[in-house]
């Protein structure tokens, strides 16, 4: 096959009347949309920029999205008959062999379900999930997936809500109690799709029509279900291909769920271009296992959520991602700690594409660029895409100026039909002006520049993602207020992104309450929604209003953080199996000790995953994944390990490195501060800070206190529990101590705190120091006189308070060959602005911090080596480095300082 190499900037988005036969399927009731802004389109930007674009393919047709999926599978089959479409090693299909259970598995669909209604899948990860959506598709029957790791209390009802009378399982599954008292039919997957002699006509399906259900956490306490049509999810594969140039030699590895729209996107992406789809279930294979089949299969494209790829990464091997040419990341907040991890393991080929999307909706994309200047704590999530208009709103439904934070409001005829409730659809809201378009709230609170480029700040209302899946707490309280003998629940979100439940048990004499609330819990709710505490408390603390006191609960959490150390087992030969136990537990769930079991202890499947690649590290050899369960108790953990063949033995006396963070100077995290974070890396787990940008300080948001702000954000997202141990340089001398006041505040204990040569005490203009370090700075190389011009031109932009006119005056400037100038200009008043907020820092009161710090300073002539942290500290240690201010992390001062600071944070561990 011939492919042509093509830029693509419209996707997805067809038009004339092959594409119009909508809504004629749709109830003709429907709610009317909220009055609405001025609507904005999505600016031209191509699909594959800084993507893929040399890369030959054959790009999807125009019309792609208005014809059913079944007939673009028919077509690719006709291409590749003998190729092999699917496999999860257990079983294999080639096209042809794809497409004849699809029809097989259709036929029998129609003729048990009738048209209109909802049939669901009970599968695990394996190639029958394409072939059953598929044949639900080419049915033309609602398909409801359903994941069997969900408890029974949900599946039960999420099938009666769906009014679902039959379940797509596979043999051997069929046994569940509650699927035969709920009287539901089962039709096996593998015997019901077997190709058969017999065939029969399968109706004309609309690709407007309801095609697929995804349920999510609602915020009525009740699970709802999401409705997309096949015109959805087919728009969101041609973007997916046009940007990724997609084509039959590439092997798809999704790591995501198939009961979530990435699941699905992923899926028909793959199999309807020709492509090979390799499903794997991640929980059963672990870390490890995942990375090998990612070598054997020579997997090219896949998709992983952050708290995913961090896992990944760390459990990586050099080499294990070689065969990667593109890393799809999405599902909740990308921080550029992540991207950096992943830079570092990918091959340089590999592409990194980021995305925002939800259930509901498509949203952006783009290729992050190689070069991209990092600034704020997280990775823009690109463009809007084609296909939909969008508003970025203030509370009041006016729209804000470019920049400005608002929520996002999408239109578009790809926006979900609805909400399938009592088994048909309820109808999202249309356009006023366009009946065909609907209108989503995303509940996102969003910033798009002038560029068109978007950032996520946060959410409106309580709603958080965790591990890539949207939570609303008021379903796990829901769940709980059902209970007799539960008086009252509520469920809060902490500063880590950790959700935190509150219990008040109906009978105060209840001995047995928190246990029973656990049980229920697991019974009713899917993972996603366990709680990371649970804390019993007689009554809700309320405020005068009678609204509960949810910043008194979060206190209460913060002051409640104790557990007591699980029982030492006396069996011979576990000793050293409850030591590992006890480091591992520890160190990942940020714990004193292993008490009770993994997930009240805040651990959940990622962590476990994570817990067990650490285990296998320490003993020495791989476990079956199958012994290790996210409600195993400590004691269940130690015997799982002590019998592991042959005992544990290797790296016993290893300790597992301690986190760092290293907070940089005023030019940011730049080459000199990543070479030091990798000499560093030896003994500490290196976290690299990010400050805010640019346009934070011209939007007054400049002080220290609002870099320490994301800094948390920042460290939180790492590493949400446990001791923390930081080191500042310069400007990050500041934001560390005001970072280790927020961490305190919130109850974590910082364990080393130094402090890199930063000056606190009382400061006089010294021209001979700064006419010296200037002439340092030129005779190193590290600026030029021609920077030197850029930040005097800066500087007197700032001196006058002009900087944010300043800044649209360069913008103005369009000459290709001043764009370095443009560049430079505003990186030196980005600095510039960073130390003006220093200052402002060093002269304000700060309170004393009862902790120890360490003063890591160099030789200044008539300046005390504690550099004016005497009164900030309990206690302080002073220890001199060599080197002057600008050149003690660069060598060869480096070589003799690293081992000095390696010694203070070692001490800190011991």
């Amino acid at each position: 096959m011939t492919g042509t190499v093509m830029r693509l900037q419209i996707s997805g988005d067809p038009s004339g009347d092959s594409c119009d036969a909508l809504d004629a399927h749709l109830p003709s009731t429907v709610q009317q949309a909220p009055a609405t802004p001025s609507w904005l389109s999505p600016v031209g930007v191509p699909l594959d920029l800084n993507g893929p674009v040399d890369r030959s393919f054959d790009p999807l047709e125009a019309g792609f999205a208005c014809v059913p999926a079944i007939e673009h599978l028919i077509a690719v089959t006709a291409k590749f008959a003998d190729r092999v479409a699917i496999s999860d090693g257990n079983h294999s299909f080639t096209y042809a062999q794809l497409l004849s259970r699809v029809l097989t598995l259709a036929q029998a669909i129609s003729a048990l379900i009738p048209e209109q209604e909802a049939v669901g899948w009970l599968l695990r990860s394996s190639a029958w999930q394409p072939i059953a959506m598929l044949a639900c598709m080419a049915a033309g029957r609602v398909l409801v997936p359903l994941n069997p790791r969900d408890p029974v209390q949900r599946l039960t009802a999420i099938a009666a809500a769906a009014r679902i009378s039959v379940l797509i399982g596979q043999d051997g599954d069929s046994s569940a109690g509650w699927i035969q008292q709920h009287g539901l039919r089962w039709l096996d997957v593998a015997g019901a799709s077997e190709p058969s002699a017999a065939t029969s006509t399968l109706p004309k399906v609309s690709v407007d029509a309801p095609a697929v259900v995804l349920y999510t956490s609602g915020s009525t306490g009740a699970p709802k279900g999401v409705v997309n049509s096949q015109r959805n999810l087919l728009q969101r594969v041609q973007q997916y291909v046009d940007a990724c140039h997609i084509g039959a030699a590439d092997v798809f590895m999704p790591l995501s769920g198939p009961t979530t729209i990435a699941g699905c996107r992923e899926m028909l992406s793959a199999l309807l271009t020709g492509a090979k789809l390799h499903v794997v279930d991640v929980e059963a294979l672990g870390l490890r296992g995942v990375l090998r089949q990612i070598t054997t299969q020579q997997v090219t494209i896949t998709y992983v959520v952050p708290a995913l790829v961090r896992a990944l990464i760390n459990a990586s091997r050099p080499g294990d991602l070689d065969s990667l040419r593109m890393i799809r990341i999405g599902g909740e907040k990308v921080l550029w700690t992540d991207i950096a991890l992943v830079r570092r393991a990918i091959p340089s080929g590999c592409f990194i594409q980021v995305s925002y999307l939800s259930t509901e909706t498509t949203g952006t994309q783009w290729f992050l660029p190689k070069q991209w200047r990092e600034d704020g704590v997280s990775v823009p999530v690109g463009y809007l895409l084609p296909g939909i208009s969008y508003a970025v709103v203030d509370e009041s439904g006016k729209p804000v100026p470019h920049g400005e934070v608002g929520e996002l409001v999408i239109k578009s005829r790809y926006v979900m039909l609805g909400y399938w409730e009592d088994g048909r659809l309820s109808p999202a809201s249309p356009s006023p002006d366009a009946p065909k378009s609907r209108i989503y709230q995303t509940g996102d609170l969003v910033t798009v520049d002038t560029h068109g480029l978007m950032r996520i700040v946060g959410r409106k209302g309580r709603q958080l993602k965790i591990n890539g899946q949207r939570v609303e707490p008021a379903e796990l309280e829901s769940a709980l207020r059902k209970l007799t003998y539960v008086k009252d629940a509520v469920a809060v979100v902490t500063d880590a992104n950790e959700l935190v439940l509150f219990a008040s048990p109906a009978d105060p004499q209840n001995a047995h309450f928190r246990t029973d609330v656990r049980n229920s819990i697991r019974q009713a709710v899917p993972a996603a929604l366990h709680p990371t505490r649970l804390h019993e408390i007689p009554e809700m603390p309320r405020l005068p209003g009678g609204k509960i006191d949810h910043a008194k609960l979060k206190l209460l959490d913060l002051e409640s953080k104790t557990t007591s150390p699980a029982p030492v087992p006396t069996m011979q030969g576990m000793a050293e199996a409850n030591r590992i136990v006890q480091q591992v537990w520890s160190s990942i769930l940020g714990v004193p000790e292993a008490a009770g079991r993994w997930d009240e202890a805040g651990g959940d499947s990622l962590k476990l995953l994570r817990c067990v690649m650490d285990i296998e590290d320490l003993i020495g050899r791989e476990v079956s994944m199958e012994a290790f369960t996210v409600d195993m108790s400590a004691e269940d953990m130690i015997r799982a390990i002590a019998t592991v063949e042959p005992p544990v033995r290797q790296r016993l006396n290893d300790q597992i490195l301690p986190g760092l963070v290293i907070l940089p100077g005023s030019m940011g995290y730049g080459p000199s501060m990543a070479a030091f974070g990798a000499q560093l890396g030896k003994v500490a787990r290196v976290i690299p800070i990010r400050y805010p940008d640019l346009s934070w300080s011209l939007a007054g948001r400049d002080s220290v206190q609002e870099m320490a702000a994301m800094a948390v954000e920042q460290i939180n997202a790492v590493q949400p529990r446990g001791d923390v141990r930081m080191i500042g340089y310069s400007l990050g001398g500041g934001v560390a101590f005001e970072v280790a006041s927020r961490l305190i505040e919130q109850g974590r204990a910082v364990k080393f705190l130094g402090i890199l040569d930063t000056n606190v005490g009382p400061r006089r203009a010294n021209h001979r120091e700064a006419l010296s370090r200037t002439l340092q700075r030129i005779r190193s190389h590290r600026v030029t006189i021609y920077r030197m011009f850029c930040r005097s031109v800066a500087k007197f932009a700032a001196r006058l308070g002009q900087e944010a006119r300043f800044c649209r005056l360069i913008d103005t400037i369009t000459w290709p060959r001043l764009a370095n100038t443009r560049f430079m200009l505003k990186l030196e008043l980005e600095e510039i602005l960073r130390m003006r907020a220093f200052g402002r820092w060093v002269e304000d009161a700060k309170p004393r911090l009862a902790i120890k710090g360490t003063v890591f300073a160099c030789h200044r002539p008539g300046v005390t080596p504690r550099l004016g942290w005497d009164s900030l500290f309990e206690e302080l240690d002073v220890i001199p480095i060599a080197g002057g201010h600008l050149d003690l992390v660069v060598e060869p001062h480096l070589s003799i300082n690293r081992p000095v600071i390696e010694r203070a944070i070692g001490a800190s561990c011991s």
